[in-house]
């Protein structure tokens, strides 16, 4: 089971009368974006191509089955283990493959904001997505080059403790990627959406302490946090599991 917190409600920008979940924990160590051993820019050649709308990572977060990748883009490749430096999940089924079928059904379609990387003509553009990752803006760190992502969800702010986030105990056993500080127990690094814009190849994250930085899209040991959107009348159970939880 997926521990989810709320994240807000009819948060500007997302369906009307909808509640946000947001991964309560790091759910997978995993890349943003594997290598592109055609592509002619030869820092996404060697590192990942850090332009979001065309990610590995965006894909999986909406595909279900093992047989989900499809080429982006003419220069585009599979997170493999030749393409990402850690946790290749080229074959691993895609994360609504667990879902049930009410689950899948409730998903809203959010329509989202991602800084472009200079390299790619700079400005922004939007998407569609039913699962999806979170921007430096809506986790209180502000614009991206100048590109406000979205805006600030109720549950951060700009104090940097209230982006700290610890890994399942799953997320760390299923990573081939060990660390002595990648635990059930510590804070780890996680995934975001925007880019960052100076240059191709690198992704922001936060960090362990909750602060920004950014990393090749191709390094496969950070973290996943995921968010989706629901409808605000959708029923949960009266009373929480053991896991404090509410069951959907």
């Amino acid at each position: 089971p997926i521990i989810w917190e709320i994240g807000d409600k009819n948060h500007a920008g997302y369906p009307a009368n909808s509640v946000t979940l947001v991964a309560a924990n790091i759910l997978k160590i995993m890349a943003s974006d594997g290598k592109e051993a055609s592509n002619s820019d030869s820092n996404r050649k060697n590192y990942g191509n850090n332009r979001h709308v065309l990610s590995n990572i965006r894909q999986w977060l909406n595909k279900s089955g093992a047989s989900w990748y499809t080429a982006m883009h003419g220069q585009d490749a599979p997170p493999n283990s030749t393409n990402v430096s850690y946790n290749p999940y080229d074959t691993q089924a895609g994360f609504l493959t667990g879902f049930s079928a009410n689950m899948l059904a409730a998903l809203l379609d959010t329509t989202l904001t991602v800084a472009k990387a200079t390299v790619d003509g700079g400005g922004s553009e939007t998407f569609t997505d039913k699962v999806f990752l979170l921007s430096k803006a809506e986790v209180g760190l502000g614009a991206e080059n100048s590109i406000s992502e979205g805006s600030l969800l109720a549950m951060f702010s700009s104090e940097a403790s209230s982006r700290l986030c610890m890994p399942t105990a799953d997320a760390v056993s299923n990573s081939g990627y060990t660390n002595a500080s990648l635990s059930a127990s510590q804070n780890w690094y996680w995934w975001l959406r925007s880019p960052g814009a100076g240059n191709s190849h690198r992704v922001r994250r936060v960090h362990s302490d909750g602060t920004e930085y950014d990393n090749y899209a191709y390094s496969g040991n950070y973290g996943l946090r995921p968010a989706l959107n629901l409808p605000s009348n959708i029923l949960v159970s009266d009373s929480p599991d053991s896991d404090g939880a509410y069951i959907i």
